[in-house]
This record gives structure tokens, sequence and C-alpha cells, in this order.
């Protein structure tokens, strides 16, 4: 299953580097967003697959309120990559479904082992 994804990271270089690999796993990234107001604004005209979120974004924005509003605007899930994922925050994303959780720094396996992961659960979901 192809997936459409939207990247919600606010450090450019790893935005790219996130979209190459998306790119490498045989997806399609819909858009790259920056904060939440443009992730939010990406999923209304999009409708990604999934989102790959970042925990803390541009201007002091929660990742984890953008997730919220994801999935309860669009019924979308999160892949989250952050170097902020412990148990509090496992514990804050529960209920949204999330897709997984990998740290940064983050390996290029680990992203696309995600990836398919994600993919297979969505497709298992959606039959």
């Amino acid at each position: 299953m192809e997936l459409e994804v939207l990247i919600v990271e606010d450090q450019v270089l790893i935005a790219i580097h996130l979209q190459d690999l998306v790119e490498e796993a045989g997806h399609r990234v819909t858009a790259i967003a920056h904060d939440g107001p443009s992730a939010l604004a990406a999923a209304a005209s999009q409708r990604p697959s999934l989102a790959i979120m970042d925990i803390r974004l541009a201007h002091g924005t929660s990742g984890i309120d953008v997730a919220r509003q994801l999935y309860q605007e669009h019924g979308i899930r999160c892949l989250f990559i952050s170097a902020n994922i412990d148990d509090e925050v496992r514990k804050q994303v529960a209920e949204l479904q999330p897709l997984g959780f990998i740290g940064k720094p983050f390996l290029a396996a680990e992203v696309i082992a995600a990836l398919q992961a994600a993919a297979i659960a969505l497709e298992s979901k959606s039959r």
C-alpha cells in the first residue's frame, strides 16, 4: 500500500531527510509543514494517509496538540519522531492510536521499517 504522508517537522534539514526516506520507501509526501496551522491546512486539502509528527514544533507549538486535531478532525494517525519520547508522551497520545514512535537522532532503517509497519496497520484497518 502506498502511503500519502504529511511531514510535520520544524527543522528543514530533518524534514527534507524524512521526505527522501518516505520516497525511498515507495510512498508519497503530500506536504511538509513546519507548524500547527500549516499542518492542519495541508491535512484538510491533501488528506494524507498519515502524518510524521515532531513533538516540539516552531513557535512553542505542541506536536501532540496538532496530532490530536489531525486525528479528531480528519482521522489522521501519526508516526511520532522526536527527541522527546518518554512514557508521559506515550500516555498523552495513546487515545490517538499512534502508528509508532522513533527517537531522534534516528536511523534511516528505523523510519523505513516504521513506514512499512504503518502501511500494514492502515491497510488492515481499512478492510
